[in-house]
């Protein structure tokens, strides 16, 4: 890597380098939703362009990775010495490192958690988490862990730095709509599944946890609030006989 071909985080994102936390997720946020594959269409270059705006936002919405960034950085976001750019090499290095080995846990706790044995499973786990606290596999794996054991808050907890970690991906905010369900909260549960649907409006799950909460709060209305309907499904009953 030469300084030429160090990224700017900051230009990515179209922010100045001095964004404050809020306006860095916004710019994110407005990206995501514009350049996400699904909508503006797969591809390499379309997928390659979405891995950099996440690569950007991870790196500038984490205070301790921002800092890391700047202080390698002048104020135009290029590399000041060369030796930080071999630093950026090894620590690109890292993060493949880090990825093989978090496969190899989860892999290992997700054994443990079909044998079971949860408890294990979830002290493997958060041994990791300490090293690696934003890593939206780790996350997703902790919450499994919670959720085996009944304790559904935890779960959701863990789900909701999956969702701020990678927004894009509507199958955290599902997971995140289930965890929800199951300590029924419902209103909660709706909002995560109508955020799945916005970033794919197609998703069956997001589709099918509104359809269950739906009835779930229709049966519970009182026998006069559910007589309108009862009536239309009598007469929709009628009709096809």
């Amino acid at each position: 890597m030469t300084e030429e071909t160090r990224i700017d985080y900051y230009e990515v994102l179209g922010v100045s380098s001095d964004a404050t936390i809020e306006q860095i997720e916004e710019a994110y946020f407005a990206l995501a939703r514009r350049l996400h594959p699904d909508v503006a269409g797969g591809g390499h270059e379309a997928s390659a362009r979405f891995m950099l705006i996440n690569e950007a936002f991870q790196t500038l919405s984490d205070p301790d990775l921002r800092r890391g960034y700047d202080e390698g950085s002048t104020p135009d976001g290029k590399a000041e010495k060369d030796h930080d750019a071999v630093a950026a090499d090894r620590g690109q290095r890292g993060i493949q490192s880090m990825d093989r080995e978090l496969k190899k846990i989860t892999r290992k706790a997700a054994h443990l958690i079909r044998d079971g044995d949860f408890w294990q499973a979830t002290d493997l786990l958060q041994k990791m988490l300490v090293r690696y606290p934003r890593q939206p596999e780790l996350r997703r794996a902790l919450a499994k862990a919670a959720a085996s054991r009944h304790r559904y808050r935890e779960a959701a907890e863990h789900l909701k730095v999956a969702c701020e970690v990678e927004y894009h991906n509507a199958d955290n905010h599902v997971l995140l709509g289930d965890m929800y369900a199951m300590g029924e909260q419902w209103d909660r549960a709706l909002g995560a599944y109508h955020d799945a649907l916005s970033w794919n409006e197609e998703h069956e799950g997001a589709k099918k946890g509104i359809a269950r909460i739906e009835a779930v709060l229709e049966k519970d209305k009182p026998l006069l609030q559910r007589l309108p309907g009862l009536i239309r499904k009598q007469l929709d009953r009628m009709k096809k006989q």
